[in-house]
């Protein structure tokens, strides 16, 4: 699950993959045709680059060569961009299986009595283990203060300050730069309200950590499922 913008993503991936495929392969055998197939599911909850202006918000990719033919089956990349399912979600067929488990994702918290009662054992664990809307204020202000101390999501934070400076470094002007560092500081501020809303945070709490206007988290609430 990717809750922001990070700078490197594909390569990360990159990692991950090789780390999984050494770790389960049997390196004494020698015998490539047991080297395990590699499936990477990547849950995100924003707009990625790679994919902006496409409408569909589940895109599964293989390693090709330079004719666009697939070079292996055996690594595969599933990305699910929840922004753009959540925005397309009255139209999508919920009897679809895979429709319904990303519908889990986007609205685990949110789901009502009635809802609840016709999970199945697997989606039941998943409901529980996400019942973060059950804290107390106090616990998820400091669940938010733990989530801002890993090194990852100071990567996010760094992304999109990145992006800011390099967008008013391009207008070669100062108050392009200063203009960009501006909004590098506010971005900083919507990612981590967009990350609390996602996850089931009161939009009133979440205005009154971020210090964005209400109006705006509202906005921002909306397009998290809330």
């Amino acid at each position: 699950m990717q809750n922001g913008k990070q700078s490197n993503y594909a390569d990360r991936l990159r990692v991950y993959s090789s780390l999984a495929t050494v770790h389960n392969w049997d390196r004494k055998d020698r015998r490539y045709e047991r080297v395990p197939k590699i499936y990477s599911f990547n849950i995100m909850s924003y707009e990625m680059s790679e994919f902006k202006g496409k409408k569909r918000f589940f895109s599964k990719i293989y390693p090709k060569d330079d004719d666009n033919d697939i070079f292996t089956k055996n690594i595969v990349y599933y990305f699910v961009e929840l922004s753009k399912f959540a925005a397309q979600l009255e139209t999508l067929d919920m009897s679809d299986e895979r429709n319904r488990i990303l519908y889990m994702f986007t609205n685990v918290v949110y789901l009502q009595k009635d809802e609840v009662n016709t999970l199945t054992p697997m989606q039941m664990r998943f409901y529980e283990e996400c019942q973060i809307n059950n804290f107390t204020d106090m616990e998820k202000q400091d669940y938010v203060k733990s989530l801002m101390e890993y090194p990852s999501v100071q990567e996010m934070v760094d992304c999109e300050r990145a992006d800011a400076r390099e967008e008013g470094f391009n207008e070669g002007l100062e108050q392009g730069r200063e203009e960009g560092r501006e909004e590098g500081r506010e971005e900083e501020k919507r990612l981590l309200a967009f990350n609390m809303l996602a996850k089931g945070f009161d939009p009133d709490l979440v205005a009154e950590i971020s210090g964005l206007p209400p109006e705006e988290i509202q906005v921002m609430a909306q397009a998290a499922g809330q």
